[in-house]
């Protein structure tokens, strides 16, 4: 296993967080789970499925990238799904996220962590936002590392799994 020493810094905290499984377009234009809750540490894994990606953005500017978020890159960079785009969560505050594939988020294919369930701010919001709104793409993979399973298995071999079906 060839990491650069950056690399396995910049995953350390992994060692002692829960894992958050996403399926990313596995039945259609939705991501599974849509919404759940995560800590500050906690490792997201977003399993890219083919003609999908995922990018973070803000809650006032849907379908459009998030300047300091994370961009999963496209399907066609995973080497067919071997590879899967996993990011650290760094903060408890409201993290929405897209696909930027054309007119998946203004279909409604949007999700996120630590999403209120009540207010102004819900994924309902955001989706009915995203529908008038104009996708933007990032330019690079960003925020996170597209990693095999076999990398993913050594940084988070004593991390707990924790159950992504619990939404806000």
């Amino acid at each position: 296993m060839q990491f650069a020493i950056s690399t396995l810094l910049t995953l350390a905290p992994f060692a002692l967080a829960a894992v958050h499984e996403v399926e990313v377009g596995a039945s259609g234009q939705v991501f599974t789970p849509r919404t759940f809750s995560a800590a500050v540490g906690d490792i997201v894994i977003f399993k890219l499925s083919p003609n999908h990606d995922v990018a973070e953005g803000d809650f006032d500017k849907p379908c459009e990238p998030d300047d300091d978020g994370f961009y999963s890159g496209p399907y066609s960079g995973t080497d067919n799904g071997d590879k899967k785009f996993v990011i650290n969560v760094t903060t408890d505050d409201p993290i929405y996220y897209y696909c930027a594939v054309q007119n998946h988020c203004q279909n409604g294919m949007v999700g996120g962590i630590n999403i209120p369930s009540s207010g102004d701010e819900t994924i309902d919001a955001y989706a009915n936002a995203a529908k008038n709104a104009r996708t933007k793409s990032p330019s690079s993979v960003s925020g996170g590392q597209l990693l095999s399973d076999q990398q993913i298995s050594s940084l988070t071999a004593s991390a707990s799994s924790a159950p992504t079906a619990s939404a806000r």
